[in-house]
């Protein structure tokens, strides 16, 4: 068991060691506001990619070191995601209930619920609805896509 004095010495410790930690790139209000609708048209707007198979607007999205998880388990580098584009369908496309959550003035990440109708190569086109969370890195300052996951929900 924990005494009290080592559990104060640890909190003490820890608010110390985060002490030097980088502040959230933004601290609610505004600038939030500005970089969650940023992200967001981001976000949208490589949605359209994929219905368009625009796999160069998809290669210029993505981080080349992005990891793509999809409800299936599937995982994806950057060219195997932007190599699929070619044989994947995708319509009735929509996105609610999205959030951002800063970590640093560079990283940040978009959450939201997405329904979209789904089909790779010419197999029956399946209904898709996933919590989505989407992390974004800015560097030489433009936001790029690094990490995508998909969690299925009913």
């Amino acid at each position: 068991m924990i005494g009290r004095r080592s559990l104060v010495a640890a909190a003490i410790a820890a608010a110390l060691a985060l002490g030097g930690c980088t502040t959230p790139a933004v601290e609610g209000g505004a600038g939030e506001e500005a970089l969650h609708d940023r992200l967001l048209a981001l976000e949208t707007g490589s949605w359209g990619y994929v219905r368009d198979r625009d796999q160069a607007a998809m290669r210029a999205f993505v981080a080349d070191d992005v990891l793509l998880i999809f409800g299936d388990g599937s995982r994806y580098d950057k060219e195997q995601y932007v190599a699929s584009l070619a044989d994947q369908t995708l319509s009735d496309l929509r996105i609610w209930n999205s959030r951002v959550i800063p970590i640093t003035p560079d990283v940040a990440t978009l959450t939201y619920r997405v329904r979209y109708t789904s089909a790779v190569k010419q197999a029956k086109p399946e209904i898709v609805r996933a919590e989505v969370t989407s992390t974004y890195v800015r560097r030489g300052g433009q936001w790029m896509s690094v990490i995508y996951q998909e969690t299925p929900f009913k």
